[in-house]
């Protein structure tokens, strides 16, 4: 098949990249197949010239610049920008500066005085007779620098549990842990996603596969008196999900009518809320993907048959949520929350945004060392085109949703502010390609959003990331992640930032205890994810990286409890902005939250809960010992 024709200068050819260098430094191009399948996914006429102006313009430091594509030179223009708090400014007549294009068409640089308020605004262009429209998200160049608290302490949600409590972590939990940790000198407490998940039919029970990014997750809400504890180690999402939902129900029901009216009230303030919390209530009846659903209610037109109880249950448990996601925050702790990069297909986001999302493609990675098969991620891409169409109001939603409580957001694969792999549906991962995102804007959105709340911004760009992208990250003042276990090596040890958060491993990676003494290998060639035959080199590879890491660090034998103090002291020595320590490596476990390229029936994949109920932790004297050397040895490297 020969691949699609994409005109230079065209609005396809600037978005779909034809080829990329993987880790190896070699050029793979997309193939025909699959660059047809991408361009079609997007729905973009390859032969459209771009727009007279585009949709979204940045104003960086408040300074407007204008650059619009019109068939011949303008004598004369005017720009009147309508702001986001009320009223407008304008200026009837403009200087104009011409640079000749190409096609016959003209590029008109436009420079509108003063410095715009930080906010997002429109702007409306009139010229000729012709009035053109862009969103101007009016933001500081670069992220004001914050001050997070130095040490922070990193625990799964899901797995806090309590002697008292139900089956799962709940946001009072997290409000104990927050609690605890500040007592001990850690100001930061980080965690899982947040964000509502299927845990019902559908049934999609990891964090970063969320039914949306825009409210919290019900089965968090903590609800008082009695409730069934978990008969395991291992959380049963569907029995759990189960049981908060009828004591939610019960909860409503015998509220006060003066708190229903508040509720009601207070969801009619919340964009997207009632509709979220109707399609819910219907998702509950029809218990099948919404592509299945009778047409009316497939696009949106309507939802006939959505419980009203149901509706204002689910509307109930976002109040609660919200009002104790804002309790953990008032303890004085920075709460540090994760954003994923895109949304379960068959949950609410892709069904209220239907053009946003790009159907029949998903996102995810080439291959690289960590899956030589590439990686598919299986949620729809959002379209890079369309969503310059509000200046990126989702995004900005969804930031600040998590700003509302959280002082420092993580931003999974932040290399998708530039690009994202598109596999197209029924292709291997091997064969997917490159769709670049306008990267300015994206950043713009980023920095409004964070700028408002004072807030720090993580890029998470573990792996192969390019230089640029780092580059970037700096530029525009948002942090980066350092991770211990990833730095290790035969060469010389590299310190972490100061604009980084650092930590021994991530929520992907074998614990401390379980890395140092190579048990997780052991668990890897059991569930086939390393040969028989490749064991002995990962060994010995391993083996390599702990020598050279001991002696970095000055470690003499193989405890991992002093190898674990010794790494402890080493970050809290360095210049990062932040040291983030994992909970369970305090107690040096073993045992892995998650292991990636895993399936349900191979690895309980974010369902294990922790070993210690959150009352238990005062008896455990070395943690709380090394918690508290840790803050206090940061407290003496500022």
């Amino acid at each position: 098949m020969t691949p699609p024709v994409l005109p230079r200068g065209s609005l396809v050819r600037a978005l779909v990249q034809l080829a990329y260098w993987d880790v190896s430094g070699r050029l793979r191009r997309a193939s025909p197949e699959a660059l047809r399948a991408v361009v079609e996914a997007l729905g973009v006429d390859p032969a459209a010239p771009p727009p007279a102006v585009e949709p979204v313009t940045v104003a960086w430091d408040g300074r407007l610049r204008l650059k619009l594509r019109l068939p011949g030179p303008v004598d004369r223009l005017r720009c009147t920008v309508l702001l986001e708090g009320g009223g407008e400014v304008g200026e009837p007549e403009l200087a104009v500066r011409h640079v000749r294009g190409r096609d016959g068409w003209v590029e008109s640089h436009v420079q509108v005085p003063g410095r715009l308020p930080f906010g997002c605004h429109r702007a409306v262009v009139s010229t000729g007779g012709r009035k053109l429209h862009t969103v101007v998200l009016s933001v500081p160049r670069r992220l004001p620098g914050a001050s997070p608290p130095r040490v922070g302490l990193w625990v799964p949600t899901y797995g806090l549990w309590s002697r008292t409590c139900g089956p799962c972590g709940d946001f009072e939990a997290l409000r104990r842990a927050a609690s605890w940790a500040l007592a001990r000198g850690a100001g930061v407490l980080a965690t899982l996603p947040l964000f509502a998940g299927l845990l019902d039919e559908p049934f999609e029970p990891s964090p970063y596969l969320p039914a949306s990014r825009l409210f919290w997750n019900e089965l968090f809400v903590h609800l008082p008196g009695p409730q069934r504890p978990a008969a395991t180690g291992l959380v049963d999402y569907r029995a759990a999900f189960a049981e908060k939902r009828a004591l939610l129900e019960e909860g409503w029901r015998q509220l006060p009518d003066r708190l229903k009216e508040e509720v009601r009230g207070w969801v009619r303030e919340q964009p997207w809320m009632p509709q979220y919390a109707t399609f819910r209530a219907y998702l509950e009846r029809q218990r099948r993907p919404w592509r299945a659903w009778p047409e009316a209610a497939r696009s949106g037109v309507r939802l006939d048959g959505a419980d009203p109880v149901a509706r204002d249950v689910y509307a109930y448990a976002q109040w609660l949520a919200d009002r104790q996601l804002q309790a953990v925050a008032e303890t004085g702790v920075w709460l540090y929350l994760d954003l994923p990069l895109g949304a379960h297909p068959d949950g609410f986001d892709p069904w209220q945004f239907r053009e946003l999302f790009v159907e029949g493609v998903s996102a995810g990675a080439p291959p690289d060392p960590f899956s030589a098969l590439g990686q598919d991620w299986s949620f729809p891409p959002v379209h890079p085109q369309r969503a310059r169409e509000d200046g990126h109001a989702y995004l900005r939603a969804c930031l600040a949703r998590l700003f509302r409580v959280a002082r420092m957001v993580r931003l999974d694969h932040v290399m998708a502010l530039h690009r994202l792999y598109w596999i197209p549906r029924g292709f291997p991962a091997t064969e997917g390609v490159y769709v670049r995102y306008p990267a300015d804007e994206l950043y713009a959105a980023v920095i409004l959003e964070a700028f408002r709340a004072g807030a720090v911004v993580v890029g998470e760009d573990l792996g192969t990331v390019p230089s640029a992208v780092r580059r970037e990250l700096e530029r525009r003042g948002l942090w980066r992640m350092y991770v211990l276990a990833f730095e290790a090596g035969s060469e010389r040890l590299r310190p972490p930032a100061p604009g980084t958060v650092a930590s021994l491993g991530t929520h992907d990676t074998a614990p401390f205890a379980s890395w140092w003494q190579g048990l997780d290998l052991v668990e890897l060639q059991r569930l086939g994810r390393i040969t028989v035959e490749h064991m002995s080199a990962e060994r010995d590879r391993r083996q390599a990286v702990v020598t050279a890491l001991a002696r970095e660090l000055g470690v003499r034998g193989p405890s991992p409890r002093t190898a674990l103090q010794a790494a402890l002291r080493w970050l809290a020595e360095s210049p990062a902005g932040s040291v983030l320590v994992h909970l369970e490596d305090l107690w040096l476990e073993t045992a892995c939250h998650n292991v990636p390229g895993t399936t349900a029936d191979q690895h309980p994949n974010w369902r294990r809960r922790l070993r210690y109920p959150v009352e238990a932790w005062d008896e455990l004297r070395e943690v709380s010992e090394t918690l508290q050397d840790l803050a206090l040895r940061r407290g003496r490297h500022p």
